[in-house]
């Protein structure tokens, strides 16, 4: 089915006070983007790799405590303005004549957005033990700053709300419980309450969040990838859950359309996939994206399958 549209994927774009200056400078394949502010001057470096159509950052802008206090600077001196919002109805109808539905994603959670966006895992990591307070109240402030979003998404009342969040359990299981299921939860409740369904996005590492997620009322866990590309077989994956309603998203591996595999390969794993989950809420999808060198016609080829397939 038709789902994401990156450029008219985020729902929230930052803006910051007149005080702070942005500034980007693109060299080849090297990105490097400036924050200036009154008490300091972040920095982060990213290259963007063609051959794997993706970007991976060489530094990033919060590497220590004096960097970690003009980021505060920052998220204190930020909002948050509703996004991609206005033509949603238009793409939805879209959409739905293919059988889809748009991706639309709220902010990420301020633990992933930490990690991810400013400070990397293990940075992120050293900064939150070392200056727990510090960043705590950094958490606080990006909660704040979501409610305009929230209440944009309740009135527009999409189907389905993404949670971006990018998890892998190898890096956030730990932290999960008291920096991030509270905030999973108040959002999923709000959203709920408007009729909105919540699919959350973890891939590589699935066993220690995946019955979290399911157990916080997520309705849907997205990407996710089986043995031997992640730590669960497809067989396990239900039951670790441990949750019959919550819907299993994924379960074929992104390496599997690229060579050395064959259709042949593909076809027993997806028929695999399919003996196993039968009876049960899924939807069959690429845990996590089909490569560069990836063979599109396998996404027909699976179409047939399934739907010549008999349990």
């Amino acid at each position: 089915m038709p789902y994401y549209w990156y450029e008219q994927f985020w729902l929230a774009e930052p803006r910051y006070d007149q005080r702070i200056r942005i500034s980007t400078r693109t060299q080849g394949q090297l990105t490097q983007k400036v924050w200036q502010t009154p008490i300091g001057t972040i920095a982060e470096e990213t290259t963007f790799s063609p051959d794997s159509c993706s970007i991976a950052h060489n530094k990033y802008a919060v590497t220590n405590k004096a960097e970690l206090e003009v980021f505060r600077y920052l998220i204190e001196n930020r909002r948050l303005k509703p996004e991609c919002i206005e033509d949603y109805p238009k793409r939805l109808e879209l959409w739905q004549r293919y059988d889809g539905i748009p991706a639309i994603a709220i902010p990420r959670s301020p633990l992933s957005a930490f990690f991810y966006e400013w400070t990397g895992v293990i940075n992120g990591i050293y900064l939150l033990l070392d200056f727990p307070e510090l960043v705590r109240e950094i958490f606080q402030l990006m909660e704040k700053q979501e409610e305009p979003i929230l209440e944009a998404v309740c009135e527009l009342r999409p189907p389905l709300v993404h949670f971006a969040d990018n998890l892998s359990s190898d890096t956030i299981t730990s932290f999960y419980e008291e920096l991030m299921e509270p905030g999973h939860r108040h959002r999923i409740a709000r959203l709920h309450q408007a009729g909105i369904k919540c699919a959350v996005h973890l891939d590589g590492v699935v066993q220690g969040l995946l019955p979290k997620l399911a157990r916080v009322g997520f309705d849907a866990v997205e990407a996710l990838t089986p043995y031997p590309g992640g730590d669960l077989p497809i067989e396990r994956m239900r039951a670790v859950a441990n949750d019959d309603m919550v819907i299993l998203w994924g379960g074929v591996p992104g390496i599997l359309f690229a060579p050395p595999y064959s259709w042949e390969d593909m076809k027993r794993h997806v028929e695999h996939v399919l003996e196993c989950w039968a009876g049960t809420r899924f939807v069959l999808g690429v845990a996590d994206q089909v490569p560069p060198d990836g063979n599109i016609e396998f996404c027909r080829n699976i179409s047939k399958l399934i739907q010549a397939w008999k349990p």
